[in-house]
């Protein structure tokens, strides 16, 4: 008998019983100035990294226009910075360049305007111009829309902070089609954390032409008595360029038991999805992992469509010899005998 593991730790019923028992009090929300992206391509509508970012494929010498929106929600008027700057992905994060940092693509993207002056609980909204050089090589570029804030100088003197935040930009450029987006999840590998909770590390490589951000969950089944346990969501925060490989963690409950385990895998990035599974025990010891183990992506499926075409090809051959090729050979001898 399957049963399903109910996981829920002494912390999070203490919380709930004192939540219970006190009065809420509201907290004011931080005084902020936001962006977010307007409009998308229709191509890419089902596309939830689409409603994000600015994400696109375009042939050198062309060029695409998005929308952002702006919002105050200070209690006082600012006026907001826009410009573009460059990004790199590395070590399986999206790195965002220093103050005006400049690539390819910041030199072919404009926004206009380049400033708004907001009064509090306004919005405003710019448009985003990106013309691909002519001569532009093909490959992927990476940069951000930054909405930025007036550096304010402490009245006493010393470091003044700039805030900004910002629309990510994924545009590759070449001819023909936009190249496809595809990973693979090589092997997972079982950990304990140094609090000694388990975790379930999964190494995924980009095997396809575009970046990609991961987000996804993991099922443990066929665990000890047939427990099974689960959703977990993935921790987010994972980008991979071309042909990168990085880990990707899910953190699990404590009272998880070691095992064995058969863990199920499922990441996404936008509407591309992969699965993969693996027989993993977690290690009894706090801060030590177990040797990586290979995921399986549905080998016995494919082995049984194989054998299934197999089977097909022998049943048409003996189809052949047993019925179509002696009814033949009737039909010849019948045509030699005299009329």
């Amino acid at each position: 008998m399957r049963r399903v593991l109910a996981v829920c730790s002494l912390a999070t019923v203490l919380a709930a019983a004192m939540d219970s028992a006190t009065v809420a009090v509201p907290r004011q929300a931080p005084e902020t100035v936001g962006i977010r992206l307007v409009d998308a391509p229709t191509s890419r509508q089902n596309d939830p990294r689409a409603r994000d970012y600015i994400i696109d494929h375009l042939a050198p010498g062309t060029a695409i226009q998005r929308r952002v929106e702006v919002s105050n929600d200070t209690t006082h008027e600012v006026t907001v910075q826009l410009y573009a700057a460059a990004a790199d992905i590395s070590g399986g994060e999206f790195h965002f360049g220093e103050g005006h940092a400049a690539n390819d693509l910041t030199r072919w993207t404009t926004v206009n305007p380049a400033s708004l002056a907001l009064s509090p609980g306004s919005k405003g909204q710019s448009t985003v111009t990106i013309a691909v050089a002519p001569d532009a090589s093909s490959g992927e570029r990476y940069g951000v829309v930054w909405a930025e804030l007036p550096a304010a100088v402490p009245a006493g003197g010393g470091i003044s902070a700039v805030n900004r935040v910002g629309v990510r930009i994924y545009l590759s450029v070449g001819p023909g089609g936009e190249p496809a987006v595809d990973f693979q999840i090589t092997a997972m590998e079982a950990r304990r954390g140094k609090d000694g909770a388990p975790m379930v590390s999964a190494t995924v490589r980009n095997t396809g032409g575009r970046a990609i951000d991961l987000s996804g969950e993991l099922r443990l089944g066929e665990g000890p008595g047939g427990l099974a346990a689960g959703p977990f969501p993935v921790t987010l925060g994972r980008t991979l360029g071309l042909g990168q490989s990085e880990a990707v963690l899910v953190a699990l409950d404590p009272a998880i038991p070691a095992g064995p385990w058969t863990a199920n895998m499922l990441l996404r990035s936008g509407m591309t999805e992969r699965t993969a599974s693996a027989r993993i025990t977690f290690p009894t010891k706090a801060g030590t992992s177990t040797a990586k183990v290979a995921t399986s992506h549905g080998a016995n499926a494919g082995r049984v469509a194989v054998v299934g075409l197999v089977g097909l090809a022998v049943v048409l051959a003996l189809f052949f010899f047993l019925l179509v090729l002696p009814r033949r050979r009737r039909e010849r001898d019948d045509a030699r005998l005299p009329t």
